[in-house]
């Protein structure tokens, strides 16, 4: 009788990432994103004009002033010759960023408070009624009032452009974790039945060893998800809070200033809207598909199939 030899166990991640390669739109929205990053980020390094450079002599200005393309000027320019190309990457890099720190505060508060929620029940009907009054306050006046009473106090200590990015990030960050603490706490609600968790506490194991060692590493499927979600909605916010006027000064050009910029000569100059708005629409598109292909990747039950 010959042995056979017992199939290796496949691990976890292996499935995970090959359930996301089938997903043909997280695929797409991957290599999208990444030539965006890319474009942002490498591209300065290529494309060395200054795009907050105005041009001193009036007449030479005037001359520059809304270009159409050129091999001088790729994408053309504004209404005071700056390089639209350069605004264009420069802006990318503000917005950006914006969204991945706005991100990350956003899932730590709403990950912090779903978990105790969840695991402590004395805490979890205030901080669900925390989480409802949240939800329940007009998001967008929020923020403005929050532009309003302190972004020229914090520009003034911090300097405009570290202050300002500093306040719209942490107001988005700050209005934006209560989706990622209502699906925490449902996991945790869950996960805190089940067998490890009451064998960890029979043996007397101590609450924060449990959360850390037991519960937040099963949420972080959930919170993965959630966090490209909250990515897409942070860009958006920031961008709406530029075109409204309330977010960084000309000197740094976000994409959304950049929509506002155009507004006025939308009709001679179609160019200096478009291309800021389809850049923020394949942004949110793609990361949308991505945290679309976790979903289904992290799902146990779209993996078996």
């Amino acid at each position: 009788m010959t042995d056979t030899a017992i199939p290796k166990a496949e691990s976890q991640w292996v499935a995970v990432r090959a359930q996301f390669v089938k997903h043909k739109g997280a695929v797409a929205g991957v290599i999208l994103l990444a030539l965006l990053v890319a474009f942002v980020l490498i591209g300065p390094l290529i494309w060395r004009v200054d795009g907050t450079f105005v041009e001193p002599d009036t007449a030479k200005m005037f001359k520059l002033r809304n270009q159409g393309p050129s091999w001088a000027h790729p994408l053309g320019t504004d209404q005071l010759g700056r390089d639209m190309l350069a605004r264009l990457m420069s802006g990318g890099r503000i917005s950006l960023s914006v969204g991945l720190v706005a991100m990350m505060l956003a899932v730590t508060l709403g990950t912090f408070v779903g978990v105790l929620a969840g695991y402590f029940r004395r805490l979890d009907g205030p901080l669900m009624r925390l989480t409802d009054a949240f939800l329940a306050m007009p998001l967008l006046p929020l923020l403005l009032v929050l532009m309003v009473l302190f972004k020229d106090q914090l520009s003034r200590t911090l300097g405009v452009e570290f202050g300002t990015f500093l306040l719209i990030a942490v107001a988005i960050g700050a209005t934006a974790w209560m989706p990622t603490a209502r699906i925490v706490r449902g996991e945790v609600l869950s996960l805190k039945t089940r067998e490890f968790v009451l064998a960890s506490q029979s043996i007397g194991a101590r609450s924060h060893r449990i959360i850390l060692r037991h519960l937040l590493p099963n949420v972080v499927s959930p919170v993965m998800v959630a966090a490209t979600l909250c990515v897409a909605e942070a860009i958006i916010i920031e961008s709406v809070l530029s075109f409204l006027g309330q977010g960084f000064p000309s000197d740094f050009p976000t994409w959304g200033s950049l929509l506002h910029e155009g507004l006025d000569d939308l009709r001679k100059y179609p160019m200096r809207v478009l291309m800021p708005g389809l850049a923020i629409s394949l942004t949110v598109l793609s990361v949308n598909y991505i945290g679309d292909g976790l979903r289904d990747a992290l799902d146990p039950r779209i993996r078996g199939r």
